[in-house]
């Protein structure tokens, strides 16, 4: 039970650091390709721990990205869902990969996020460039490792 506690709780703090990192502004330039680095996290719990951190977790973080965000309710709460849903889905297989093909399987789950993310601002009438759709994804990916190393190391380091 205590160890059930304390994944919840670095699991939150984690992902309110990660929101504190989102919502921040940044540079003109670099809002447009600026990695969504609370999926990122996210993505990161569900694999660590995908009988706690669920869709659940998912459509509450997206809820209060689009509370902060000034968004349309649900934005971002059915995107982090249906991106959470395929990580949980193919969670068995990237645990077992190395950490290049991690990237890559990162890569197929991030792409529907995007591609969701271009059709809603398309439906909103929100200008957008696809390059820089297209590097934010790459951006995505690159920061991973280090990423994952981090949170790998508070997870051993907090819960174990």
């Amino acid at each position: 039970m205590v160890i059930l506690n304390k994944i919840h709780i670095v699991a939150i703090t984690s992902l309110f650091i990660g929101l504190i990192i989102n919502i921040l502004p940044a540079a003109e330039f670099l809002v447009p390709i600026k990695p969504p680095i609370l999926l990122l996290i996210l993505i990161y719990w569900a694999l660590a721990f995908p009988n706690y951190i669920n869709l659940t977790y998912a459509f509450i973080t997206g809820l209060i990205m689009d509370v902060l965000l000034i968004v349309p309710l649900g934005y971002y709460a059915f995107c982090f869902t249906i991106t959470i849903y395929l990580t949980l889905i193919y969670y068995p297989q990237i645990r077992l990969q190395s950490n290049l093909n991690k990237m890559l399987s990162l890569l197929v789950i991030l792409a529907p996020y995007f591609l969701m993310s271009t059709v809603i601002n398309n439906a909103l009438g929100i200008n957008y460039e696809i390059i820089d759709v297209c590097i934010s994804i790459l951006l995505s990916v690159i920061i991973w490792p280090g990423l994952f190393s981090v949170l790998r190391f508070i997870r051993l380091k907090y819960i174990s």
